[in-house]
């Protein structure tokens, strides 16, 4: 155990140095990032919630996927229960729910979800979607496709590689290899709830979870989820995780 536990820090380091011209950004999804507060009179950095809708921070951001909320938001509202989130109906269709902490917490953004839904009339490449995704987070650090899906489905699961080194260590210690995913978890891991990704993936995961649907290579189906699993039980009881 010992012996594994070193391999991957040299592991990390490696890839730490490789992805260090980012290692200052956060990841980004429709330029939300992971602990962003909920109150608008406290900053993540120097950026507030309302800002990032209201488009006052640009649309250039570092580490981030699928556009902007900036001038491409139909609908917005708050909801408190059962646990505060906010519900945004993007202009295209999509939609985005932002997942916030506890009070005690300081109500933090602990989930970014976008459900792009089923396109009927699909015109974006599949591979090229999968390509822009990869090129704000950088390669998956697991990435497998379901056998019941039999190719028209691919996940892709990053670590977020801008943790504190002793969190990112252990996250990705616990992170299993696809050699170790039982069948039945790979064939329901888009259907997964958070208790699933605790066991799953550890329950100190933080990254990003990534479904795609593909048919004929174009993209008929996208889900994107930001998660952070320690925030996550302070509002919800996830179990054990491992």
């Amino acid at each position: 155990m010992k012996s594994k536990f070193l391999l991957v820090c040299g592991l990390i380091s490696a890839v730490a140095f490789g992805r260090a011209a980012f290692a200052s950004d956060r990841m980004r999804l429709v330029s939300v990032p992971l602990d962003m507060p909920l109150d608008d009179t406290q900053a993540l950095g120097e950026q507030f919630l309302e800002g990032l809708y209201q488009g006052d921070y640009g649309k250039n951001m570092a580490d981030n996927v699928d556009g902007y909320l900036a001038g491409n938001v139909r609908s917005s509202g708050l909801v408190e229960s059962p646990f505060s989130h906010i519900d945004t109906v993007l202009k295209d269709g999509r939609r985005l729910e932002l997942w916030f902490s506890s009070a005690d917490d300081g109500h933090k953004t602990f989930g970014i979800h976008l459900d792009t839904g089923y396109i009927e009339k699909p015109t974006r490449d599949f591979k090229l979607a999968v390509v822009e995704i990869q090129s704000a987070w950088g390669k998956p650090d697991l990435e497998f496709s379901p056998a019941d899906a039999g190719g028209a489905q691919q996940i892709e699961v990053f670590v977020d590689h801008t943790m504190p080194k002793d969190r990112l260590v252990l996250v990705a210690a616990r992170l299993p290899s696809v050699e170790k995913l039982s069948p039945q978890d790979m064939n329901h891991f888009w259907e997964s709830d958070l208790r699933d990704y605790a066991r799953v993936l550890g329950d100190e995961f933080r990254g990003a979870i990534a479904v795609l649907s593909q048919q004929n290579g174009k993209l008929v189906g996208e889900q994107i989820l930001l998660l952070d699993l320690v925030r996550a039980r302070t509002v919800f009881n996830l179990g054990s995780g491992k």
